[in-house]
């Protein structure tokens, strides 16, 4: 499907690795409705497609996401504008709370994906941006890469999510800081707080994401599945019932061909051809 906000293309060795590239790159990709909603499109089908293996998220130029764009969602983006309103001055609470769920559907809907989703963070992640980088599994980062927690800035918190995915990216104390004062941190300390498994050169950024993509669309589809399932849904469990859940889904993947394959290929000494079977 054309979209006129983002482009989705597939990518990789089977052609498992769905592409999704921001497509505002002259306000640096910040988020308006009608992207979210064309975004909330493509995860939909994203999510129902077996063939997909590992979502891909990044920015066209040089930012990845600065954010919800205010100015644009002040021009007419809003789903549930305030017009018509009794009591014009007044605030409308019920319809800040459905455009604020019209953004929220795309974030859940991210969240939602059982396959690997890896964050593509080729320059400015800021506000909702960041929010969307701290909920994908993985991320690669070029230098050019800078966070902030930009909501502060405007008197808010970070409403989308990043007040709950933010201090399990990066640690409590350092998500407090970034919460409270909303300065930018840089992409080397990024990394080293844990936002991103590579940093890399601006010059090497594309060829490594491309190629970690096709690292994580070479594994076992099932296997890759549950160990998400798993990790997201035991977190918060003590130890013995976790191992009961998993005692309770183990076998949809022991049972699958692609258990067979890892097997085979580890007996043969060769590197296995997991399909998603």
């Amino acid at each position: 499907m054309d979209y006129e906000f983002i482009t989705v293309d597939r990518r990789g060795a089977s052609d498992g690795i769905a592409w999704m590239e921001l497509n505002r790159p002259e306000k640096l990709n910040a988020l308006t409705f009608p992207l979210l909603a064309e975004m909330f499109d493509a995860l939909q089908r994203v999510r129902m497609d077996r063939s997909v293996r590992c979502l891909v998220i990044t920015g066209k130029g040089r930012g990845f996401c600065a954010g919800m764009d205010h100015a644009g969602a002040g021009s007419g983006d809003f789903p549930h504008p305030h017009e018509g309103s009794p009591a014009p001055d007044h605030p409308d609470n019920e319809g800040d709370r459905l455009n604020f769920r019209y953004e929220t559907r795309t974030f859940a809907e991210l969240r939602r994906l059982d396959i690997p989703v890896i964050a593509g963070i080729n320059g400015a992640c800021v506000g909702a941006g960041f929010d969307m980088a701290c909920l994908a599994d993985l991320a690669v980062a070029s230098t050019s890469a800078r966070y902030q927690v930009a909501y502060v800035k405007r008197g808010l918190y970070a409403d989308l999510g990043g007040f709950w995915a933010i201090p399990k990216i990066i640690g409590w104390r350092k998500a407090m800081e970034m919460m409270f004062t909303g300065r930018f941190m840089s992409a080397e300390e990024g990394h080293a707080a844990g936002v991103s498994n590579y940093l890399v050169p601006q010059e090497e950024f594309a060829a490594r994401l491309d190629e970690f993509a096709r690292e994580v669309e070479a594994g076992p589809p099932i296997g890759q599945k549950v160990g998400k399932l798993m990790a997201y849904r035991t977190a918060n469990l003590n130890y013995e019932d976790a191992l009961e859940i998993s005692g309770a889904v183990l076998p949809l993947v022991q049972n699958s061909y692609d258990r067979i394959e890892g097997v085979k290929s580890f007996v043969e000494k060769r590197e296995p051809e997991f399909t998603g079977f």
